[in-house]
């Protein structure tokens, strides 16, 4: 799976789990505080998701791999299996 495949399957878990309006989503919006306002609770769905999914642990992880699609992908894709 390369990393365009991964943004496409976070960005469609976003829309149809987590109720993110697929117009007002791109790879590079910020998901948490003035981006599209997804909150604690989302994100421990999509740690959930990404480690069934992609069998990658974000659990524990830096913030900072969280701001947007571009940078969950690139994390997953470094230390993908």
């Amino acid at each position: 799976m390369n990393e365009l495949e991964i943004k496409e399957k976070i960005k469609e878990f976003l829309c149809s789990n987590l109720g993110v309006d697929a117009g007002e989503l791109e790879f590079d919006t910020p998901l948490f505080g003035e981006g599209i306002g997804l909150d604690s609770i989302d994100s421990i769905e999509l740690i959930a998701f990404i480690d069934d999914t992609f069998g990658v642990s974000t659990t524990g992880i830096d913030k900072e791999y969280f701001l947007n699609i571009n940078t969950i992908a690139a994390y997953i894709y470094a230390h993908k299996e």
